[in-house]
């Protein structure tokens, strides 16, 4: 019987079939692709997740840190399969900045000499300088008045200021009425650019107003002004540097740049004239 079956053609069909679908599997498994961790990279991610936590992970969550990395790595490489990758601005901007940091390693900046130094310092001099400060006073309008009653009240503040005969008051508020020593950069932060144009330009010893802010209407009295002044280089030095450096690296990605619209064709459909 059994050499019956084995002159039957099915038989035969049947076997070679079963031979090539082992072979097609044990092929397709030779060439899976492969995700690897090697010891440094399990080392680099216990050494995160220590950070964080404070501690060493256990076992148990060694194998729960390692099984996320796989799983990150498995999916990433089918979204890549899939190319889900195309076209995905967040993405391309992510890799153009790994590849911006990249540049900048394969041509690193030199570090620049105290002379190279002084010289920017001289050059940017007013980036450097200490702000201008001022003393003042001022009194507050509250801006829920109506505008007749708040001007009135403006000149009433003025003529009490200008009579010097008492101390001129206004409507209560929250901010400091009274700076010593205050740069304008800060009082801009807080009144806004009509407060610090009087603050910056009006008489000293003189009152003034009214200025308009945010809260309402300031009659103000500058009582000093001190201008800004350049520091000394070695109180700036580093800063200096690290202004320096970050030109140099702007300047280098940007030649790097030059290069790749050399080696590429760029085409541009469609943009505004």
């Amino acid at each position: 019987m059994w050499k019956r079956l084995l002159r039957e053609p099915l038989v035969h069909f049947i076997a070679i079939g079963l031979v090539l679908f082992v072979g097609m599997t044990a092929l397709k498994a030779a060439h899976r692709p492969t995700v690897r961790l090697d010891a440094a990279e399990i080392e680099q991610l216990a050494g995160y997740w220590s950070a964080q936590a404070g501690r060493q992970p256990t076992s148990e969550e060694l194998k729960a840190i390692i099984d996320e990395r796989v799983n990150d790595e498995l999916l990433a490489r089918e979204a890549l399969r899939l190319g889900l990758d195309k076209d995905d601005l967040i993405i391309r901007r992510r890799l153009a900045q790994k590849m911006a940091f990249a540049s900048e390693d394969a041509a690193p900046v030199r570090e620049p000499t105290r002379a190279q130094l002084e010289r920017y310092f001289r050059d940017h001099a007013a980036r450097y300088a200490n702000p201008g400060k001022v003393a003042l006073r001022h009194v507050f309008i509250s801006g829920d008045r109506k505008a007749d009653d708040a001007h009135r009240e403006v000149l009433k503040v003025l003529a009490v200021a200008g009579s010097n005969e008492g101390e001129p008051h206004g409507d209560p508020f929250m901010l400091p009425l009274t700076y010593a020593d205050v740069a304008p950069r800060d009082l801009e932060r807080d009144y806004g650019a009509e407060f610090v144009k009087a603050a910056e330009t009006a008489p000293v010893g003189e009152w003034v107003g009214p200025i308009a802010s945010p809260y309402g209407l300031h009659v103000l009295l500058v009582e000093a002004r001190q201008p800004p002044h350049p520091p000394a280089f070695d109180s700036v030095r580093d800063l200096v540097r690290e202004d320096l450096l970050a030109e140099a690296r702007k300047a280098a990605n940007t030649r790097y740049l030059d290069r790749l619209r050399q080696r590429y064709r760029v085409v541009v459909s469609g943009a505004p004239q």
